[in-house]
């Protein structure tokens, strides 16, 4: 029995308390309710379909630990991800010509064709090789995104990004009976009654010129044409729009897309808007509580808007650091897979699931690099870290407990639980806005009565830290051997993926030869160890438990309370 549940009377309990400004009636536990698994959706990107694009063999390090991965029955999956976007389906793909393809066996891997006498044909045949990697996973529950409108549709082709074709069709009609067509190929490929569970995502960030080159009534022809196509085959479908870029309350109104306006378009004309979806980034430095508040605020807008989306899906379909583009509008962009990150990473999920969020999609977690026999070798970042405990999680009741007192440091503290009738885990998160700050301090939450399972007796703790981290380490190692990049190495706060931050080919074998460390750090920051006074402590009162725990800013710890055997 670990003897860190006590008396909040006792000696420990009053030195651990020596010099704490205690704010208790300001720390208000927020209840989220049962915690289902919103995070556990990815996307798969096109014009990689057919070689199974984000489908891993689940790394054999991930099954040990006391947290080891749930894998799902089959041989390969998109980590974490029960669900799938298939993004990019119809093809439209992009190689270099931004006014159509260059090279024409590219117009091979369209759906669809216009022939010499201007009639277009369809090539449905391709459509089961492209999903057929995915059904052999066992994903048949899925979102098809209609982005990137094959070459033949538009009378002017585009491209407004290197994403592909960005021009909308010319005619309806064609475009109705291509989706119907696509359709009645879904059912035959998937069965009747499997096809009809099926989501369709009209477009990609189509509120910017980039993704959708036309004009607002263009697009409302284009989703409402898409949905008679659906609907005709397909009626238990569900059908939505894009996710938007660039969110802000304001914001949407100036787009060349107005989502609100399609909202209250849809909502008059009584076609589907089964959710309202985002693409949200984030780096180092932002603040989360913020990023948070700016979703909560548009999600409440459509609903304020158009009342019949009060309880539509909530929805992020790109979520993670953004080390897109960044270099170009001169910030320095990094993937952050280390401490940093999960602690950042960490704050965002929760605070987006007390904004109401129903589903998350995530890239994927997976390092890649090849070792020294050319071998890919597939490593985790911090975030399959945090999803690793967030699955052990699911199910609970979940709760948000605001931190006791203030950091004078400026640190933001989080802490989360998962309350089942076997015990609870506790995710406590220390980060700072300003990423220079790595000082150790107390963090104290309470958690009212009746919430642990009466005869808790028992704590264990896991932790990470930039000290344990296997990717903080594997950058302090190439540091050492004169294998990291200049850029880096001028940043000693940032982190990048292995193949991001290493100087080329010799850091990669460098990895490779000492992969089977970094695995075992993995292992060893996912086992639990006893909780000892040093690092927290739990106290009983009248009102419940108060948790005070040591962290070391950026840190990321999980508690486990366990009634005693």
């Amino acid at each position: 029995m670990n003897n860190v549940f006590c008396c909040a009377a006792g000696l420990g309990a009053a030195l651990w308390c020596a010099g704490t400004v205690w704010a208790a009636e300001t720390s208000v536990p927020v209840k989220l309710g049962p915690l289902e698994p919103f995070w556990r959706y990815s996307a798969a990107l096109g014009p990689f379909h057919e070689m199974g694009q984000q489908l891993v063999v689940v790394p054999d390090f991930m099954s040990r630990g006391d947290y080891p991965y749930r894998k799902r029955p089959f041989a390969k999956e998109a980590l974490f991800a029960d669900h799938l976007s298939i993004v990019r389906l119809l093809g439209g793909f992009y190689d270099g010509n931004e006014q159509g393809p260059a090279t024409p066996a590219l117009h091979p891997k369209d759906l669809a064709w216009r022939d010499a006498d201007g009639k277009i044909r369809y090539r449905v045949e391709l459509l089961r090789p492209r999903l057929q990697p995915y059904l052999d996973c066992g994903y048949t529950n899925l979102t098809l995104v209609l982005d990137n409108v094959p070459w033949c549709f538009p009378a002017q082709p585009a491209c407004g990004s290197h994403l592909g074709q960005s021009a909308p069709p010319r005619d309806s009609a064609e475009w109705h009976d291509f989706i119907q067509a696509l359709c009645v190929e879904l059912k035959r490929i998937l069965g009747p009654e499997a096809a009809q569970h099926l989501r369709f995502r009209v477009g990609t960030e189509n509120n910017g010129r980039a993704r959708f080159d036309g004009t607002q009534a263009e697009f409302l022809r284009h989703y409402a044409s898409a949905w008679s196509a659906v609907n005709a085959v397909l009626p238990g479908a569900q059908f939505g729009p894009f996710n938007i870029s660039g969110i802000s309350v304001q914001g949407l109104e100036k787009e060349n897309v107005n989502a609100y306006a399609l909202a209250e378009y849809c909502a008059t004309n009584r076609l589907p808007f089964d959710w309202v979806a985002f693409s949200r980034y984030y780096r180092p430095g932002t603040d989360p509580e913020e990023y948070a508040q700016t979703c909560r605020g548009v999600w409440d807008e459509f609903a304020r808007r158009v009342p019949a989306l009060a309880g539509v899906s909530r929805e992020i379909h790109e979520f993670g650091f953004a080390p897109w583009g960044e270099v170009e509008k001169g910030t320095f962009a990094s993937a952050e897979p280390g401490a940093l990150g999960a602690a950042l990473t960490c704050q965002i999920m929760w605070r987006l699931r007390a904004a109401g969020i129903n589903r998350l999609w995530h890239w994927g977690v997976d390092d890649k690099f090849r070792d020294r026999h050319n071998q890919l070798e597939t490593f985790v970042t911090s975030q399959g870290w945090l999803l690793s405990v967030f699955d052990y999680m699911a199910g609970g009741e979940a709760w948000l407990f605001p931190p006791r007192e203030k950091s004078v440091n400026g640190t933001k503290f989080l802490a989360a639980g998962s309350f089942k009738k076997d015990g609870a885990l506790l995710m406590i998160s220390a980060y700072n806005t300003d990423i220079a700050k790595h000082q150790r301090e107390t963090m104290s939450f309470q958690i009212p009565a009746g919430l642990l399972p009466s005869g808790t007796k028992t704590a264990r703790f896991i932790s990470l830290t930039t000290a344990n981290a296997p990717h903080d380490s594997l950058r302090r190692d190439l540091a050492q051997a004169g294998l990291l990049k200049a850029d880096y190495v001028s940043r000693p706060d940032r982190l990048g993926l292995i193949r991001e931050m290493g100087a080329g080919r010799p850091a990669e074998l460098f990895v490779g030869d000492r992969l089977g460390e970094y695995k075992q750090r993995w292992v060893e920051s996912l086992t639990l160890k006893p909780l000892t006074p040093d690092i927290g402590k739990i106290e009983s009162w009248a009102g419940g438990v108060t948790v005070r725990v040591q962290l070391t800013v950026p840190e990321v710890m999980v508690l486990e309370l366990k009634p005693a055997k």
